[in-house]
């Protein structure tokens, strides 16, 4: 039996340990949370921080593994692509991948090599004065170069908001660094997907639209709907602008997820974020549903150096996941859902419990639950997720 480590234990990560099982992998957990629910499932666990390379090239000499994943975690791609590296094991270059995933790193990397990029500012904690910003760069997004889930951002329109924006981004990243770039004024909505590579070339891509709260935070999606409305001339550049990446970056094969930008300035497509890992918040699932791409058994496949099983897809519906977040702190005592909501709702995850202490949405780790969707139309699509805030309520504590 092939023993397969798996960086990360969460709610989104328990699919993957579940169909590794039934393909017949013997899988170990790594996460250094003890109470993380795919420790419970899996057949061994062990409790080092996914970030930490050494530690984990250690557990993984010691287990002599066969295989290393992680799946939507963007802090541990960077171990899994090292651990194999060092142990000769199916996966992307180690540099690769950590360009891909530390924004300072991937937009030098865009610039060096003439593709579309914002124009951008690097800082770190030990610098001696607050940037100069050209007055007219603003506004800027502000951003820790090694978070995810849009933690520790800020979009400001002028610089006496540039102090606290960078010491908020600088409190949410590892490396202790941070990103000031121009924030491009998108023309529709941004587009959010998962895309697939085989030998260099992409054999995959689906994207879908961004939804954002825009009553607490503009930054952090709470759905993305599926398909785009953007024009299939739009996808195509968007594909093509993908493509000339992953040639130059040198990602060889796997899943990773992309978030980009048509500007509205000049109609060119930007990557505003790209992972060396699929998405969270079920992306790869309601992708399944929607197009028919197996992202579990192709990343599966990848992390063994497998052939990837040939795959049908086509556009299959509507469908989008759909984030249940509290708009307030408190003390949570139930989520209640609509008949709307339940009527459309094809997999529900709710992860906060009667009790839980939750925080306001300002970023993914804040969520409460994901509930993945399938509707009868656009139309019906665009009603529910532009009425969604309208349809469940988070009761809290008095």
């Amino acid at each position: 039996m092939k023993k397969i480590l798996i960086l990360g234990a969460m709610e989104m990560h328990l699919p993957l340990i579940r169909r590794a099982q039934e393909l017949g992998f013997y899988t170990i957990t790594c996460d250094y949370i003890p109470e993380a629910p795919g420790h419970k499932i899996a057949d061994e666990s062990h409790l080092d921080s996914t970030t930490d390379l050494e530690a984990v090239l250690h557990l993984a000499q010691k287990l002599q593994i066969d295989a290393i994943m992680t799946y939507n975690s963007d802090p541990a791609a960077p171990t899994a692509a090292f651990v194999a590296e060092k142990l000769h094991l199916p996966g992307n270059p180690y540099q690769t991948v950590k360009t891909m995933s530390e924004k300072d790193l991937f937009r030098h990397f865009l610039r060096e090599n003439n593709l579309n990029h914002p124009e951008f500012i690097s800082h770190d904690k030990n610098s001696a004065s607050v940037p100069e910003i050209p007055e007219t760069l603003y506004p800027v997004i502000i951003k820790p170069v090694d978070s995810s889930g849009s933690k520790g951002c800020t979009v400001i329109k002028d610089k006496s908001a540039l102090p606290e924006a960078l010491k908020t981004a600088l409190s949410k990243s590892r490396c202790g660094r941070c990103i000031i770039e121009e924030y491009i004024v998108p023309h529709g909505r941004q587009l959010h997907g998962d895309v697939f590579v085989s030998e260099g070339k992409v054999t995959f891509l689906y994207l879908g639209d961004h939804y954002f709260d825009e009553a607490i935070n503009n930054l952090v999606p709470y759905s993305t709907a599926y398909p785009t409305a953007h024009s299939q001339e739009e996808v195509r550049d968007c594909l093509d602008e993908i493509q000339r990446f992953i040639s130059k970056v040198g990602f060889k094969n796997g899943g990773f997820n992309v978030e980009l930008r048509i500007s509205a300035k000049n109609r060119k497509p930007y990557i505003i974020d790209i992972g060396a890992r699929n998405g969270g918040n079920f992306t790869p699932r309601i992708i399944q549903y929607a197009a028919g791409f197996n992202f579990l058994d192709a990343a599966l496949a990848v992390a063994c150096g497998k052939d990837v099983p040939e795959q049908r897809t086509a556009q299959q519906g509507f469908f989008s996941h759909l984030i249940l977040h509290s708009r307030q702190p408190g003390v949570l005592k139930k989520i209640v859902l609509s008949e709307e909501l339940t009527n459309r709702c094809i997999e529900k995850y709710i992860y906060a419990k009667p009790g839980d202490q939750v925080e306001s949405f300002t970023g993914a780790n804040t969520a409460l639950g994901v509930l993945l969707m399938k509707y009868k139309s656009r139309e019906d699509m665009k009603y529910i997720i532009e009425n969604f805030e309208k349809m469940y309520a988070v009761e809290l504590e008095v």
